[in-house]
């Protein structure tokens, strides 16, 4: 499959589930579809194509999709920081604060250094032209997934294990990204070692 239909595939498919959870069975507004709704789906794309690109064979499906990948975090960064209040993430704050929680705090913090090592390996795969692949710097790929898991999970771990609260209930794109970033740590560990 070429890297634009999986890109395509992809996007529609959890474009849809997204849509679905949020605005269909949830209490966000259409209004939020372009922005908010979206800002998730480009957030969990990025890091399924990142594990994605980091599996693949060639160099050139590895750059395609690293890319792409490297593009729609970028993207979720900029419209998170557009966004960033207690209107659009009020379980990130204390009550009639503005003051982060420390869950939140530390999930930010995973964030912006998983953002870091992104921009990293991009710098460094572009230098040595070589795409994307995540062995680039020794470890980095992985300490990208482990950042990107600790993300999601300080983040969403309390409504996790609520599944009555789920809109529709269907589980949130936080659990999809964590239980991604899990198995690709996964399978890249199992890839690494000689004797697998």
């Amino acid at each position: 499959m070429s890297p634009k239909k999986l890109i395509l595939i992809i996007f529609v498919i959890f474009m849809s589930y997204a849509v679905l959870r949020y605005n269909v069975f949830g209490d966000v507004p259409a209004s939020d579809i372009p922005f908010y709704v979206l800002n998730k789906v480009l957030a969990y794309g990025g890091l399924l194509l990142l594990g994605i690109a980091g599996l693949k064979s060639t160099t050139s499906g590895r750059h395609k999709l690293g890319v792409a990948a490297a593009y729609c975090l970028l993207i979720h960064v900029v419209i998170t920081l557009t966004i960033f209040s207690p209107e659009y993430f009020s379980k990130l704050f204390e009550k009639n604060s503005h003051r982060l929680t420390l869950p939140a705090s530390l999930s930010l913090l995973c964030g912006a250094l998983a953002f870091v090592c992104l921009i990293h390996l991009w710098r460094v795969s572009i230098s040595k032209r070589k795409g994307t692949d995540l062995s680039l710097v020794s470890g980095l790929g992985r300490a990208l997934l482990i950042l990107a898991a600790g993300h999601t999970a300080f983040m969403g771990f309390n409504i996790w294990f609520s599944p009555s609260t789920w809109p529709g209930k269907l589980p949130p794109i936080t659990l999809f990204a964590f239980t991604t970033a899990i198995i690709f740590l996964w399978v890249t560990h199992k890839h690494k070692r000689p004797d697998a």
